[in-house]
């Protein structure tokens, strides 16, 4: 027997159970590609045609059998590992974060050095960091409003941040994580002028 589209008026769990038959090794492979337990895989088989006859004593019988078998295993696989996935833990809403406080003031501590130090910088990045990074003007304003190209803007731009970097390096051991600042402590001896 050959499985092809059906006209699902006709379609019955007779069609289906053979339908199953000339698909069961198909689609146990690709259940098994999915899953790596053998016990596990026949158990999800077992659940692809258990759905399937439930669906079609329902009334609700599928246009394509063989394509929509594949769609019931696909499924069947997804609510497998979400069955698996460990609960979510609810949040307690009255749990102080003081770490977010921390790390909010590290960032305004380190943000009011930035603008003392990038008026340190020469008088082209200074302005262009002024504008575009501190001020929140877009590059393309900028360029426009000192007849440059965006390119020159985004090179003085660069340049600037690379200069501001180095400064803040100079002042303060700086550590990062995922390019994120987590700490920083002023270096002892450094003449920084933050303000």
């Amino acid at each position: 027997m050959t499985i092809t589209k059906t006209n699902s008026d006709e379609l019955n769990n007779g069609d289906l159970g053979a339908a199953f038959a000339e698909l069961r090794h198909s689609l146990r492979g690709y259940l098994a590609r999915r899953v790596n337990d053998p016990a596990q895989v026949d158990d999800l088989l077992q659940d692809v045609f258990l759905k399937a006859q439930k669906t079609i004593g329902h009334g609700r019988p599928p246009k394509n059998l063989p394509a929509w078998l594949f769609t019931v295993a696909k499924t069947t696989v997804i609510d497998h590992y979400r069955a698996r996935r460990p609960p979510a833990e609810p949040l307690d809403d009255n749990t102080p974060d003081d770490q977010d406080d921390d790390e909010d003031r590290m960032y305004q501590e380190l943000a009011t050095c930035l603008r003392p130090l990038a008026q340190t910088l020469p008088r082209i990045y200074r302005e262009t960091l002024l504008a575009t990074d501190l001020g929140g003007q877009s590059m393309q304003a900028v360029a426009d409003a000192n007849g440059l190209s965006l390119s020159a803007v985004k090179s003085r731009a660069s340049r600037g941040r690379a200069m501001l970097k180095g400064i803040v390096l100079n002042c303060c051991a700086v550590e990062t994580t995922g390019g994120l600042v987590t700490d920083y402590q002023r270096r002892t001896g450094k003449a920084c002028d933050c303000g």
